[in-house]
């Protein structure tokens, strides 16, 4: 059965966290994963220093590159949740500001 029920509209701080939540989950993915001010990659390189002769490394030593596939996310991570909240800041700023004029 369907009634008319007020809405409540939620509180500022919950808009304004709401707001800002694409920001923090951005930003809190990129400093977990390593915080690199890079582009994002998609494999990490592994070095192993290996031994020329076997168990004598004082002879030289070659280094081996292995590529691991793995998401690392760059700085256009937090940048992307940071324009995102731009976006719904800016509408929700202009929204109010025309039901304000609208109602005058």
């Amino acid at each position: 059965m369907l009634t008319n029920w007020p809405t409540r509209e939620p509180s500022m701080g919950m808009k304004y966290f709401l707001i800002l939540l694409p920001f923090l989950m951005t930003f809190s993915y990129w400093t977990s994963e390593g915080s690199r001010l890079s582009f994002w990659a998609n494999q990490v390189e592994n070095r192993e220093e290996i031994p020329i002769i076997e168990g004598m490394p004082e002879l030289g030593t070659q280094t081996k590159v292995t590529w691991q596939k793995k998401f690392v996310p760059g700085i256009e991570t937090p940048t992307l949740g940071f324009f995102i909240s731009t976006i719904l800041f800016l509408s929700h700023y202009f929204s109010k500001r025309s039901l304000k004029k609208s109602s005058v």
